[in-house]
């Protein structure tokens, strides 16, 4: 009994509350002050990142940076909290050495922290897309990128919604990029006809209504033009059981207007091919009845 009074006496004595004050004063201190250096690095960044978008300059490793540079101030500040904890000195300090961090990490089975890590790090150096980018996964997985982290890549699709994926994914697996190189997209318009409808009409009908789309660009090349190139491309792809395919070849300034140029397009063949009198066939069977 006497032990433990001894105990509580020794732990609440004036100097130990003296010193938990000023331990607890402390970590408050550095916490207000990471938080104020971290909402100063994130306003810089924003404003470099804004000028760098208006003059239409790359802004990847700027973000990619950002992420870098907060995160590495946030792991420093609370590990010199961590430091002001009795008994968790040592930890920091080994925290602090690389060994330690690789240790640690391995110890934690965080391999697959430091594989997003290193695959984000090859992509900003490597650049298989940069932000602003639009590119597809295989699947509804496409849409444009907004942020590489140190962890993941940001995508939004065309739906406003945000997919998340880790570095590691997109680093291991094929990835398409319609911004790259050039941000002009072909929209491939397909309509079937019957065997019986006017097929030159329809080409012609094809062509027409895609000229006439305010979204469509002139993708030919000088040589194109001097051999009198036709704008859009319609040719026949394909016999099928019921019908004849045909493709037209339209080019858009990007991936979201060829979407747009090829929904009203589809619209505006058929609304034209009902008015001319061009059959676009439905699958159906025929059946014949014998008499025995």
């Amino acid at each position: 009994m006497e032990e433990s009074i001894n105990f509580f006496e020794n732990f609440f004595s004036t100097e130990k509350l003296e010193q938990l004050f000023f331990i607890g004063l402390y970590i408050v201190l550095i916490y207000i002050f990471l938080m104020t250096l971290v909402f100063m690095e994130r306003r810089l960044f924003n404003k470099i990142i804004a000028r760098r978008d208006k003059q239409s300059i790359d802004k990847t490793n700027l973000i990619f940076l950002k992420n870098v540079v907060i995160y590495a101030t946030y792991c420093i500040g609370f590990l010199s909290m961590f430091n002001q904890i009795p008994g968790m000195q040592q930890l920091s300090k080994t925290l602090l050495t690389g060994a330690g961090i690789l240790a640690a990490a391995v110890g934690f089975g965080s391999q697959q922290a430091i594989s997003n890590i290193v695959s984000g790090i090859f992509m900003v150096l490597f650049k298989p897309f940069r932000v602003g980018d639009h590119i597809s996964l295989g699947g509804d997985n496409k849409g444009t990128v907004v942020d590489i982290s140190l962890r993941h890549t940001t995508i939004k699709n065309n739906e406003n919604r945000m997919i998340i994926v880790p570095n590691s994914v997109l680093n291991n697996q094929s990835v398409i990029n319609s911004t790259i190189i050039n941000a002009v997209t072909c929209a491939f318009v397909e309509v079937g006809i019957g065997y019986g409808s006017d097929m030159n009409r329809a080409i012609a009908i094809m062509r027409e209504e895609a000229m006439n789309h305010p979204l469509l660009v002139d993708n030919r090349t000088k040589t194109e033009k001097e051999n009198d190139k036709p704008q859009v491309v319609v040719r026949v792809i394909e016999w099928t059981a019921s019908s004849i395919n045909l493709r037209a070849w339209a080019w858009a300034a990007n991936f979201d207007n060829a979407f747009i140029l090829k929904c009203d397009l589809l619209q505006s063949i058929k609304e034209r091919f009902d008015y001319e009198g061009i059959e676009i066939p439905y699958s159906y069977t025929n059946v014949i009845l014998k008499k025995e």
